[in-house]
């Protein structure tokens, strides 16, 4: 079967891989373009999302993480920053655990090391239903709900359009049944936790990152959990500044 991967290389200096969540493609983080100007900012489109061709009907974590490995291996990155967002983070997670010295820094935008609420639970169980029976629906929340203008709108919901259904449920499935919680005190990696002051169902798994050797934890106030989208000057800020430390040798 066809398969292939995806990306935009654009900018220069410290390489920052961006990992969308479900459905979703590169397309998460147009509004983060503009760190282009200061770092290195690779978005790929996992398999099966936006351009990343895969007429499989499976994805699993692994293959996510060796795509990453992939795209760090044909750029000859000796090393790099990852940015998940949302269950995007998983894959940030789990690249630094099989590839630790290739990972400069994590950020994590509302990430979770395992659902422990039950309401981000039914929020898998939703998006796995809805996929399935209601697709275009899904697409059309998705897009609104990150999407400052009609103009926007229309930018996201084309790219969620192309994302291969089935790829797309199973990396719910896949998301919502993750545990690396334990393997946390191992992960010797600097790491930044984003969350939105609002997104409580979300901020209550803050507490399960307590195990990692070194972390520092941003709250945007007033934010809900789409922050790289709906927040993005207070979070390009906070990504910014980050970076700027990591490479002062002050993190």
């Amino acid at each position: 079967m066809h398969r292939q991967l995806f990306f935009e290389d654009m900018g220069e200096g410290t390489p920052i891989i961006m990992i969308h969540p479900p459905g979703m493609g590169r397309k998460t983080f147009i509004y983060q373009t503009p760190l282009a100007e200061k770092f290195r900012l690779i978005l790929p489109d996992l398999s099966g999302h936006g351009d990343s061709i895969n007429e499989h009907s499976f994805v699993s974590m692994d293959t996510y993480v060796e795509e990453m490995k992939a795209i760090v291996d044909h750029l000859q990155l000796k090393s790099c920053i990852l940015l998940g967002y949302s269950a995007g983070g998983i894959i940030a997670q789990e690249f630094a655990h099989k590839y630790p010295g290739f990972v400069q820094a994590i950020i994590l935008a509302g990430g979770y090391p395992r659902v422990k609420t039950m309401k981000l639970k039914l929020m898998h169980l939703l998006g796995m239903r809805m996929v399935r029976e209601r697709p275009q629906l899904l697409i059309n929340t998705l897009a609104k709900t990150h999407a400052h203008n009609e103009e926007e709108k229309l930018i996201f919901k084309e790219h969620l359009e192309k994302a291969n259904r089935r790829i797309w449920y199973h990396f719910y499935k896949q998301s919502l049944y993750y545990n690396r919680e334990k393997d946390l005190k191992n992960l010797d990696t600097p790491v930044l936790l984003i969350y939105g002051g609002k997104s409580q169902w979300i901020n209550k798994h803050l507490p399960l990152f307590k195990d990692l050797p070194q972390y520092e934890i941003e709250m945007i106030d007033k934010a809900s959990h789409q922050l790289p989208t709906k927040y993005s000057d207070a979070f390009n800020e906070i990504i910014y500044y980050y970076v700027k430390k990591i490479n002062n040798g002050e993190v």
